[in-house]
């Protein structure tokens, strides 16, 4: 792999330090319960992108290296997609990982301090 096809973005991550006020906040803008919610996260899925929210962490609260919204774009091989962005100076910043949709998910740190986040859908992932 030479260089990294891009799919659609799939999934929109943002990281909060309130998760149940965030949840509460986008119910109420959206119209519409979280059709998922865990402890660290809440799940909407809104025509073909899901919106989730992510109770802030080690890896993304505000003061970490790299914080902000994390768009997922969709990749045919996650970790073909880390090793090629690691090769040219990227750090695999969080994962990759297989999560409970079957998705595998990392989250590449650039060289320029951004988060690119990479999906590669799963069984079940909706897509």
């Amino acid at each position: 792999m030479n260089t990294l096809t891009l799919g659609p973005v799939g999934n929109v991550f943002f990281f909060v330090p309130d998760l149940d006020a965030a949840v509460a906040w986008y119910e109420a803008l959206l119209g519409l319960p979280a059709e998922r919610a865990m402890p660290q996260l809440a799940v909407w899925q809104l025509a073909a992108t899901r919106l989730t929210l992510h109770a802030e962490d080690e890896y993304d609260a505000r003061g970490a290296p790299a914080t902000g919204t994390v768009p997922y774009f969709d990749v045919a091989d996650v970790d073909a997609a880390t090793a090629l962005c690691v090769a040219r100076g990227a750090v695999a910043h969080r994962g990759p990982k297989t999560v409970f949709s079957g998705e595998r998910l990392v989250q590449i740190l650039d060289p320029f301090g951004n988060l690119l986040g990479l999906r590669q859908p799963g069984a079940g992932s909706g897509a």
